[in-house]
């Protein structure tokens, strides 16, 4: 109980310290301006905030709502429009994709020169059947040291 009285004491005593400071003949007046300007920037500044996330917010709506009706999806004008994709989605790859030619013709994309690994072709092949537009993959890609593969059956004849 004691120590319920002293913080109690403790809660008066500065209670009245404030008053005192902002209560003070000769600059309490200021002081209490410069509370309420300090309040009212606090409010506003927290009024700012609030207003940047519920735009914020808005635009993530929009941004979702448009992406639903199909914003933001690639849809190819020609083939032209469709090499350049499969070309930004070759060249993301771990594997060194300079050496591979892509031509396509009405949809109809055709992988020519080497690579490295099997897997390296592989994962070149089933990137390019995954760009939109791509009707089929015609993939001459092979290892070095190896023919392609339109050109094994000519090399054998002779």
């Amino acid at each position: 109980m004691a120590r319920r009285g002293r913080l109690r004491a403790l809660w008066w005593g500065a209670l009245g310290a404030c008053g005192a400071y902002y209560f003070d003949p000769d600059r309490g007046r200021s002081r209490r301006a410069r509370l309420a300007d300090q309040v009212a920037s606090a409010r506003r500044q927290r009024q700012k905030a609030v207003e940047a996330e519920a735009r914020y917010q808005e635009g993530q709506l929009q941004g979702d709502l448009a992406r639903a009706a199909g914003a933001g999806t690639f849809t190819p004008e020609d083939d032209i429009d469709i090499a350049n994709e499969v070309h930004a989605a070759i060249s993301g790859l771990d594997a060194a994709t300079s050496d591979v030619t892509v031509e396509v013709v009405d949809g109809v994309a055709t992988l020519r020169g080497q690579l490295a690994t099997p897997a390296a072709i592989d994962e070149v092949t089933s990137r390019v059947r995954a760009v939109a537009g791509v009707v089929e993959v015609r993939s001459f890609l092979h290892l070095p040291g190896t023919p392609a593969p339109n050109k094994a059956a000519s090399l054998a004849a002779s």
